[in-house]
């Protein structure tokens, strides 16, 4: 089985997701080690990943996703000024969890309206 996207949310549906993440810092994220390999894999600029972390007014879109394990993560993309976007995917569990994070150079409305498409029957909001 592989890894499932069980709800996709917007808008206002979006808001108790975002509230949660806006208790932590960075910082309070702790790194796993495939976010430390696709760090270096993809020559991600942590800088400018940690930058961007707590602005969260740049959150348009939210997946709830459902892994092999059973544990549940959500994907959080934030819209960057030039239409690109950051992924962070993270477990909240005891101590949040930052599975991966990275930068798209691809048009996040773009993204979104094939996303919204492909996931119209899991979509909230």
């Amino acid at each position: 089985m592989h890894d499932e996207i069980v709800h996709v949310y917007e808008e206002e549906k979006i808001k108790p997701f975002v509230n949660k993440l806006r208790q932590f810092s960075f910082e309070d994220l702790e790194k796993t080690s495939h976010f430390d390999y696709s760090v270096a894999q993809k020559n991600t600029d942590i800088t400018f990943i940690e930058k961007n972390f707590s602005e969260f007014k740049r959150i348009e879109l939210v997946q709830e996703r459902k892994h092999k394990n059973q544990k549940i993560s959500y994907d959080f993309y934030y819209r960057l000024d030039d239409g690109t976007y950051i992924i962070y995917s993270i477990a909240f569990e005891e101590k949040p969890v930052l599975i991966n994070a990275f930068h798209v150079n691809r048009n996040f409305i773009d993204f979104k309206r094939k996303l919204l498409n492909a996931y119209k029957r899991k979509l909230i909001g």
